[in-house]
């Protein structure tokens, strides 16, 4: 049973599931599945969310995580522009559902 595909836009909620893509207006975003780094400081290990972010030919992997508890976005770059991945809390939406993702355009100055 296929998914339909999700629009998402900047600044908004968007329910993501695994394998389902997500189109924004400048790339899509597809929830590949997750996987969890342990280091010898941190046996425990850290759970990493992978996302597959592509844009025409240019493709990669966008991981997001709680690391130590700090709930930080993650920030990406696709086709020269900035952005940021926010899952559980968002800075400017606050609390987030479990399956819930934000992407913001990002402002950097160079």
């Amino acid at each position: 049973m296929p998914h339909l595909k999700q629009k998402g836009s900047d600044g908004t909620r968007v329910k993501y599931r695994l394998g389902e893509k997500i189109e924004f207006p400048d790339f899509t975003i597809q929830y590949v599945g997750e996987h969890r780094k342990t280091l010898p400081v941190y046996p425990r290990g850290f759970l990493y969310y992978d996302f597959k972010v592509s844009k025409g030919k240019t493709e990669k992997v966008v991981s997001w995580t709680t690391g130590t508890g700090v709930i930080d976005p993650t920030d990406f770059e696709i086709d020269g522009k900035h952005y940021q991945l926010e899952l559980r809390h968002s800075d400017k939406l606050g609390k987030l559902k479990e399956n819930d993702l934000v992407v913001w355009q990002a402002n950097r100055s160079s």
